[in-house]
């Protein structure tokens, strides 16, 4: 299995840009540097590959770790793919060329002029890897080449590993130090990354796996490759194998007993060695021993001076070579003086609980467990929710199944509110429920409670159902006398799952009795839950003066609340509301207030609702690409965040993208489909079957899928899911000309004076008054849908909502088509002029083609509402500004008598009686 190439888009795209420039004749030298594994070969590979496809011929040489390569190894490797080279280089003896520089300058000249040739006709890549190993001549070799590639269509691709000494490193100042000569040293990949290649190729490791991973290999491809290829094996721990000890001990066992010593005391205490701790653990002196280990490769000076193992897993391999026995001493030696000076510093408590989990012993669990409490607290203040969430592991592991009920129930309760900040929705709503179990048996309402105020405002079905009913659970076991608070925050959270099931009745009147309670309460975090009820309750058109008065108490509490969300809420609801009012200046100021929330407290929801409301502000007025953009990190950070509620919202705007543009690819309709089908069952969601269907072009099966949707307008409640979904049963049956479920839907909309969207979650499209005008043309209501067609242009046009305008205007054409009435024609072909213009603008190329379609259907209606010949219209034209016979002839350069015979011949095909209706009807068409 190869690695699958993650978190090298950058690189990539440089080394394309290379092949390009290369191909264009201006040459280049590439030089990979990294440690082994970091993924060099893997790169080299692909751009051979980019080059192949861009029709340059491809050549690779390598040098060897071997005393018996002989000189010029790695070029006459090159003879294999580029035959042509064979000669120029067995010309001669190439140890005569080592010791002759003027024979040796004649043969690279030859050498060089051959490259050159084979590159003249289409271009050529050389790739030569592991430099590292090469001999001096080659290098020298290479430093020729490289000097004449600006005139060449030649791409030099050269990979190394980092090293301290050697021919390698002697030539490398004047490699690069060539203007044409570009360095990309490589590092291992991220966290996320690491994450991610583990859940594509062994979906039974989990994300503390993969953290795991990244903390002892820094994201080295090789190690993670080999770590996913023993996945299904019984070793846990692949990565203390003997192979991998036996290559990170190399250089280790060179080294003299005292240092080897010093070494194994060090790697008991991390990657990092802090050499005073270390003196105390071993009792000697270290300065030697780490001097030594520094000059061997084996320990680093970081830039910020201190000491540390150059690589995690040559620690790793030092420290599975441990006895035992030695290893348990020496942790709890460590464990005793990091807690010895300790003196109340929270930051000592990881290290302390990592030590006395690693001493083992069942006497050293309680201390553990209270070190590991103080971690995970100090983490998470600090927003590192993943090390909070380590911390807690080891605290539950450490007190056991036996541990007392409530003490168990309170550390399930601290991991799933870690888990629920760094957003892991899932873990985090199921230990709340174990929890909630423990706490029910042990008859402890405040910590059932506790349980169910964890989760809230996002998740699936699933979740939002589990945590109504651990809320209900709670709800049963409080008294209203000494629990008020707790009351008022288990209301509010199952009106906020009532909101979102679409029992929106029930979530008023709950968000009402939760508002009322935290009144009384006075506690910031408890009234800001039960704003966020009432806000999510009320979040539909008809509530907007409300919420906005919401909002500014959401804001101003924020800054007093102590839940982690609590600044998000305000800001969010703030660009909800500002995009229904169409102030985009005041959505932009809450994306700024957004992004400084994600930063300040390391939030991936709030990093996620930002993405979002910028992909909504982007599509708005017609930056399509930044909208993807934005939409893809959104999805990206979903992804990370396992919450399914989320993934399907990079889905959902995928599709109402679909429906701006007016067009759906096959390939893009069976990633749709797929992704419903696992998607929870909603109405919301469903709509998307018949929608993208319609958009397809398969409108027999989008009718048949859309007959549970004709109903629906008129009888489903308002609430969260109400103007999202009444836009795209409305879209729907425009689509398919369903003329009844047009009426309805029309009927069931209402005014007309505000703007699409519901916070950035989705998608703004715009003034509400397109859509209502698209219903009330297909149901009919010609002269209503001008109306709302107007509206329309001049609120889009007002906030800069470009494609949204076009497609008004493109409606408004098509609704004075219908019509006819006087000057409706002229009218509408200067609407579908300028919305063509502006499709053509904006690269929506389907929209465009429906433009010219209509703009030929009004040309042909105009052609077909005037019966006259050019000539008589001209006729016409001049009866009509009060011209008599003669002066008409005097003017065409006629007889009288030919316009007499016109006048009459236009007075028979008009079924008019006199010049003064003539003149009256060109006035009016």
């Amino acid at each position: 299995m190869q690695d699958p190439l993650i978190g090298r888009h950058h690189e990539l795209a440089r080394l394309r840009a290379a092949v390009l420039a290369a191909a264009a004749g201006q040459g280049r030298l590439i030089l990979i540097d990294g440690p082994a594994g970091i993924g060099k070969t893997r790169l080299a590979e692909h751009t051979a590959a980019i080059a192949a496809e861009c029709g340059l011929r491809v050549g690779r040489g390598f040098a060897v770790d071997d005393t018996g390569m002989p000189p010029l190894w790695p070029w006459h490797r090159l003879g294999r793919d580029l035959p042509e080279l064979s000669e120029t280089l067995a010309g001669g003896d190439a140890v005569q060329w080592a010791d002759s520089a003027s024979q040796r300058f004649r043969m690279f000249t030859v050498f060089t002029d051959a490259l050159e040739a084979l590159a003249a006709p289409a271009g050529l890549a050389v790739v030569l890897e592991d430099l590292h190993w090469a001999d001096r001549t080659s290098l020298l070799l290479l430093r020729h080449v490289a000097a004449e590639l600006p005139r060449q269509r030649l791409l030099l691709l050269a990979t190394a590993r980092d090293t301290t000494d050697g021919p390698y490193l002697e030539q490398l100042p004047d490699l690069v130090g060539m203007r044409h000569t570009q360095t990309m040293p490589l590092t291992g990949l991220s966290v996320e990354e690491v994450r991610y290649w583990l859940r594509q190729a062994a979906p039974a490791l989990d994300t503390a796996t993969a953290d795991r991973l990244y903390e002892r290999t820094r994201g080295n491809p090789l190690y993670v490759r080999l770590v996913v290829e023993s996945a299904g094996d019984s070793d846990s721990d692949p990565l203390s194998r003997p192979g991998f000890r036996r290559l990170a001990l190399a250089h280790v066992n060179r080294l003299d007993t005292a240092t080897r010593t010093v070494l194994r005391a060090a790697s008991v205490l991390g990657e990092r060695i802090e050499p005073d701790l270390l003196e105390q653990l071993t009792g000697t002196a270290v300065d030697t021993a780490l001097d030594t280990a520094v000059t061997a490769g084996v320990v680093r000076h970081p830039d910020d001076g201190g000491v540390a193992f150059v690589h995690a897993l040559i620690r790793d391999a030092i420290y599975a070579e441990l006895p035992p026995s030695e290893r348990m001493s020496l942790h709890r030696s460590a464990a005793e003086l990091l807690a010895a000076r300790a003196d109340g510093d929270p930051s000592v408590a990881g290290p302390i609980a990592t030590h006395l989990r690693r001493a083992s012993g069942p006497d050293g669990n309680a201390d553990c467990a209270h070190w590991a409490r103080i971690a995970a607290e100090s983490a998470r203040a600090a927003t590192a929710f993943d090390d909070a969430i380590r911390f807690h592991q080891w605290a539950i592991e450490a007190t056991g199944p036996s541990a007392p009920g409530p003490l168990r129930a309170e550390l399930l309760i601290e991991l799933a509110r870690s888990e629920f900040e760094a957003g892991r929705i899932d873990g985090s709503i199921d230990h709340c429920a174990q929890a909630a179990t423990i706490a029910e048996q042990a008859a402890r309402p405040d910590l059932l409670a506790a349980a169910a105020l964890v989760v809230h405002g996002i998740g699936t079905p699933k979740i939002i159902a589990t945590a109504d009913r651990l809320c209900r659970s709670a709800l049963r076991y409080l008294s209203a006398d000494t629990d008020g608070a707790s009351i008022a925050r288990l209301t509010a959270h199952r009106a906020m799952a009532a909101a979102e099931i679409g029992e929106c009745d029930r979530a008023r009147e709950l968000s009402a009795t939760a508002m009322a309670t935290a009144e009384r309460s006075g506690d910031p975090d408890t009234l800001l839950d039960a704003i966020h009820a009432r806000h999510l309750a009320l979040s539909a058109p008809h509530f907007l003066a409300e919420r906005m008065d919401l909002v500014e108490r959401a804001i101003e509490l924020g800054a007093r609340a102590r839940q982690p969300l609590a600044r998000l809420w305000g800001y969010l609801w703030q660009a909800s509301a500002a995009i229904q009012l169409g102030d985009l200046g005041l959505v932009d100021r809450a994306i700024i207030e957004l992004e400084q929330v994600a930063e300040q407290g390391r939030l991936p929801i709030a990093r996620w609702h930002r993405h979002r409301l910028v992909a909504t502000r982007a599509a708005l007025t017609g930056d399509f690409a930044a909208a993807d953009e934005s939409n893809n990190a959104a999805f990206e950070l979903a992804v990370r965040m396992g919450d399914e509620s989320l993934l399907g919202l990079h889905h959902a705007f995928r599709g109402l993208m679909n429906m701006v543009q007016g067009y759906v690819s096959e390939t893009e309709a069976a990633e749709r489909f797929a992704a419903i089908r696992h998607a929870p069952q909603i109405p919301l969601i469903r709509i998307f079957l018949p929608m993208t269907r319609a958009l397809a072009g398969d409108l027999d099966e989008a009718r048949a899928l859309f007959q549970e949707f004709r109903e629906l307008p008129g009888t489903f409640q308002i609430g969260p899911h109400w103007l999202g979904l009444l836009y795209n049963i409305g879209f729907t049956a425009v689509l398919l000309r369903d003329k009844e479920t047009a009426e309805r839907t029309y009927q069931a909309f209402g005014p007309d004076d505000y703007y699409l969207g519901d916070g950035g979650a989705v998608l703004c499209a715009g003034s509400i008054a397109r859509p209502i005008a698209d219903l009330a043309l297909t149901a009919g209501r010609v002269d209503a849908a001008i109306g709302h067609y107007q509206r329309a242009i001049a609120m889009d046009g007002r906030i800069g909502a470009r494609p949204f305008l076009a497609l008004s205007r493109l409606g408004l054409a098509d609704a004075l088509r219908t019509r006819r009435a006087p000057g409706d024609l002229r009218a509408a072909r200067s609407a579908i002029t300028e919305a063509a213009q502006e499709f053509r603008r904006l690269g929506m190329t389907h929209r465009l083609r429906a433009a010219d379609a209509l703009l030929a259907d009004i040309d042909r209606a105009g052609r077909d509402a005037n019966p006259l010949t050019a000539r008589e219209t001209e006729v016409a034209d001049l009866v009509a500004n009060g011209l008599a016979n003669r002066e008409i002839a005097a003017r065409l350069v006629l007889s009288e008598r030919t316009v007499e015979t016109h006048v009459r011949s236009i007075l028979a095909k008009l079924g008019f009686q006199n010049r003064t209706e003539i003149a009256a009807w060109r006035l009016r068409s």
